[in-house]
């Protein structure tokens, strides 16, 4: 008897049970209320990459990171001339302090570089006739600006990888070149456009290449009464290839 009670007080209690589950959920289960921060944070993941970071040590994965929240970050670059046959030809060293905004970043540049002669611009002839030795001078360009820069992360569809991203960045600045064999000094504005292709292996830092065009249309004092802007003006004018480390904060 004792038996049959306790089973029939099984059946009841196993019957409640499904009964909780059965029917329409209710209106509590299906409507979550998110805060702010939630919502901007779903927006950030949608946007950002989500970094893996594991303990070098206990080799246990850590808290993710989105690279979304990134704020600040400086840049130190090393580029070389973009004929592979004379990569010495154009050098140039570049920092870059960037802040990020909501859809992109704004770029602070400076950079000095040197190069031959021919590397860097064309000769005008109203400056003097060119010969072997102006063409192969080490001239010098030192400049500043600022550029805007965006950042994609399409590449990650061609080579499966959630830590390669890239970046596009167009900008003005102020060029001055110095023209060593003729003892010459022109300034005027440039524009600047690059490309780079990188790598984020922590949250603080990613490396990579980027290629750079310059384009300015420079000018020096006038040595006579009378000469025009044509006669004293430089158009400079190379394509480069450089190594990026890149430093987030």
């Amino acid at each position: 008897m004792m038996k049959s009670l306790s089973l029939l007080f099984g059946l009841l209690l196993l019957s409640n049970t499904f009964a909780q589950f059965d029917g329409e959920p209710s209106d509590e289960s299906l409507t979550k209320t998110f805060t702010q921060e939630e919502l901007e944070d779903i927006d950030s993941l949608k946007r950002g990459t989500v970094l893996k970071r594991r303990d070098v040590e206990t080799g246990l994965f850590l808290s993710d990171y989105n690279t979304d929240k990134d704020a600040n970050r400086t840049s130190f670059l090393y580029h070389l001339n973009n004929d592979l046959t004379a990569l010495t030809a154009v050098q140039s060293l570049e920092f870059i302090y960037a802040h990020r905004f909501e859809h992109a970043w704004v770029e602070f540049f400076g950079f000095r570089a040197t190069g031959n002669f021919e590397e860097l611009t064309e000769n005008n002839p109203s400056e003097g006739a060119v010969t072997d030795e102006l063409r192969e001078s080490e001239d010098s360009v030192l400049a500043f600006g600022a550029s805007l820069s965006y950042r994609g992360t399409w590449i990650q569809d061609l080579v499966n990888s959630d830590k390669m991203f890239t970046t596009t960045a167009a900008g003005i600045g102020w060029y001055n070149y110095t023209q060593n064999l003729r003892v010459k000094s022109y300034s005027g504005p440039g524009l600047k456009c690059d490309f780079g292709l990188h790598r984020r292996s922590s949250p603080s830092f990613h490396y990579g290449l980027k290629m750079s065009y310059h384009l300015a249309h420079v000018e020096r004092s006038a040595e006579f009464e009378g000469e025009t802007s044509s006669q004293r003006s430089q158009v400079l004018s190379w394509l480069s290839f450089g190594i990026d480390l890149s430093f987030y904060f």
